[in-house]
């Protein structure tokens, strides 16, 4: 808990494990069991001059061996359903150029396509960034919200979250995406800045929450730049923790993650329960 309170970009589960000479998954667990305890701080109700934005985040790939495990894995298995993507036919020797309708491709054939497809489904592509949309008080609290991945930006999805952590009665200040025009007329103002011309004009601006932005993006690379996708919402609500009580001594940090834990409980199946499995290399067998 002194760890997280003192901390101004989080602290790994393995610098942790060095300091008190414990096991890092112990700590690893641990620490998310008090990041599960703080995520009360995320939920709150945003008064005043009030900044909204979406960000991309995700972990590199070029750094993280388990994320090309986990890349290879969805490429077999969409295979598996699809068959081999048109992309890696090209490159095979042999494969016929695409020009327009192959032969023999009658319309009571293009049917039967049009039907197989609908029952597998579309191939999905392999996602590695997820969508954050995040709101902020001028010089005040933030919430911040995953949403998923990049088609989840829509006018309902930022509505709603805009509607339930953001007072009605508040000025909204956001870019000109067309996600927040009509939701924005329910506020009691709604301006927006061009960033295509400028970033600042009068009191209009969204550099606030581009501020959130940049301290966020530097604790995952720089600190939590291997972790998995299904335990970022753990990792959000420990930085909103910490930035919603930045002002605060590190005694005041401490007592309120005390007082966050009453009552909460995270067991170890229920945080992995989604977790991948592990591609493990197959052993050869004694001759």
């Amino acid at each position: 808990m002194y760890f997280i309170s003192i901390a101004k970009r989080g602290v790994s589960s393995h610098q942790v494990a060095k300091f008190i000479g414990l096991r890092q998954p112990t700590v690893w667990f641990m620490l998310h069991r008090l990041r599960e305890a703080s995520k009360d701080a995320n939920y709150l109700i945003l008064e005043g001059d009030v900044e909204a934005d979406e960000t991309f985040v995700g972990p590199n790939i070029n750094r993280d061996t388990r994320l090309q495990r986990e890349q290879k894995r969805h490429y077999e298995e969409q295979e598996r359903i699809h068959g081999i993507s048109e992309e890696k036919a090209r490159t095979q020797r042999g494969f016929p150029a695409k020009r327009g309708r192959k032969k023999g491709s009658t319309d009571k054939v293009l049917e039967q396509k049009r039907k197989e497809k609908e029952a597998i489904g579309e191939r999905k592509p392999f996602d590695k960034h997820k969508v954050i949309i995040g709101f902020s008080e001028r010089k005040g609290r933030i919430v911040l919200r995953k949403l998923g991945n990049k088609s989840s930006i829509t006018k309902k999805n930022v509505s709603r979250e805009l509607l339930n952590y953001v007072s009605v009665k508040s000025v909204l200040f956001t870019d000109e995406a067309s996600v927040y025009t009509e939701v924005g007329e329910q506020f009691a103002d709604h301006q927006s800045i061009n960033h295509k011309e400028t970033y600042v004009k009068g009191t209009t601006h969204i550099n606030n929450i581009e501020n959130v932005w940049n301290h966020y993006k530097r604790t995952l690379n720089g600190t939590y730049f291997h972790y998995e996708s299904q335990h970022l919402d753990r990792y959000i609500d420990e930085f909103v923790f910490r930035w919603n009580h930045r002002n605060e001594s590190a005694l005041s940090i401490f007592n309120s993650l005390i007082s966050m834990c009453y009552e909460k409980r995270l067991d170890y199946k229920t945080l992995v329960k989604d977790s991948p499995p592990k591609l493990r290399p197959k052993r050869k067998k004694a001759a």
